[in-house]
């Protein structure tokens, strides 16, 4: 029902252009541009510029120039599915206030409520400061209060298990009646958004495979009935095959030539069956096109259902390989900042840094040793 994500300085714009939807073109396929105007933001007190808000407050308390450190921490809030609608402001009101006393209001940046979105959620994003002693190294019994940026300490293992419990008994009490916060994934604990987001793709793949089964099992049910009403064609046609006279027969009906004119003379008896063989003729010319049109109906049904099914599939696996994809990117960034910070904190590594850089220049000017790093500094 929610899950945080943590964001440094480099990501913080992506996600502020997601929380208020000023960006012209949203990399998002869940959202509905003509409910965009539903959206709303609930941290009114705050009334700066969500990038600029972040940079300020950084600046007040103690926070390291460093670009793996997470300067803002976001969670998600989404409202249950069996939550009536007209509950859903009085749903996020009330998370809204839980996430600020939790936090602090001084450091919110904003609490976006969209609405354009298959399932409505709020993002509550704010700046993760702690309070904490420093202790004087002149006079060890002195200590000072000593505030500071880190989402590690904020948002640390306790925080994340009492949280879903701590919201629901807040959310049951403000809103009257029991909310449906804790799930299987939130009993286990608060899990990442890239396992989150692994979830979800899996489970599309599940369900599209799944869709793709009942298109089948649902076409070959319907060429079922479509087969026993051919059957029962069939039988008809043997039916009147059984009245039909051979053209041996007709060949051999007994007949003699008129007194007057040309005319041939036949028996009544014979006259009527050959009367009863055309008759029976038409009729199994009529019985057999709508048995030809029920075979082609259940090869057309078939080949649909089995196109849609492949197709449903493959869709569904495209977004699932996507997805690893993306999270396989994140990993890699999140590795080359680590290894970048590395290299940042030992001016040895600085130093052999350069060197490095500045003889593989002199050799091939064009190659870069970081392949886009940007050079460390001290």
């Amino acid at each position: 029902m929610a899950h945080m994500m943590k964001h440094t300085r480099a990501s913080c714009g992506h996600m502020f252009a997601h929380y208020d939807r000023q960006a012209e073109h949203i990399g998002n396929e869940n959202v509905d541009r003509e409910r965009t105007y539903l959206n709303y933001n609930l941290a009114t007190q705050q009334q700066m510029e969500q990038g600029e808000f972040v940079r300020k407050r950084c600046s007040e308390v103690h926070c390291q120039n460093r670009k793996d450190v997470n300067v803002m921490v976001s969670w998600v809030v989404t409202a249950p599915k069996d939550l009536p609608e007209t509950e859903y402001k009085q749903f996020f009101q009330a998370s809204y206030d839980f996430l600020k006393k939790r936090y602090g209001m001084e450091n919110v940046v904003s609490a976006w409520v969209h609405m354009d979105e298959k399932q409505p959620h709020m993002h509550f994003a704010f700046v993760p400061v702690v309070r904490t002693f420093k202790q004087d190294r002149k006079n060890p019994d002195v200590s000072t209060e000593w505030l500071k940026v880190s989402a590690k300490e904020c948002v640390n293992r306790s925080d994340l298990q009492s949280f879903h419990g701590s919201l629901q008994r807040y959310l049951e009490r403000e809103l009257g009646h029991e909310v449906s916060v804790l799930n299987d994934a939130t009993k286990e604990g608060n899990r990442s958004i890239e396992e989150l987001k692994r979830q979800s793709a899996t489970e599309r793949l599940r369900e599209a495979t799944a869709e793709a089964s009942k298109i089948v099992s649902e076409a070959q049910n319907d060429v079922k009935v479509l087969n026993r009403h051919k059957t029962a064609l069939k039988g008809q046609i043997e039916g009147l095959r059984r009245d039909v006279l051979t053209a041996g027969q007709v060949k051999n009906v007994p007949h003699s030539k008129a007194l007057v004119g040309d005319k041939q003379v036949v028996a009544t008896e014979d006259f009527e069956a050959l009367c009863k063989t055309a008759a029976t003729a038409e009729a199994m010319l009529r019985e057999i096109e709508p048995a030809r049109a029920v075979n082609m109906q259940a090869d057309t049904i078939l080949k649909n259902a089995q196109l849609k099914a492949e197709g449903i599939i493959e869709q569904a696996r495209r977004k699932a390989n996507t997805m690893e994809e993306h999270l396989e990117s994140v990993k890699y960034r999140k590795k080359l900042m680590h290894v970048e910070s590395v290299i940042n904190s030992d001016p040895k590594l600085i130093d052999a840094y350069k060197t490095a850089e500045k003889r593989l220049a002199e050799q091939k000017p064009t190659r870069s040793l970081s392949r886009g790093m940007e050079p460390p500094t001290r």
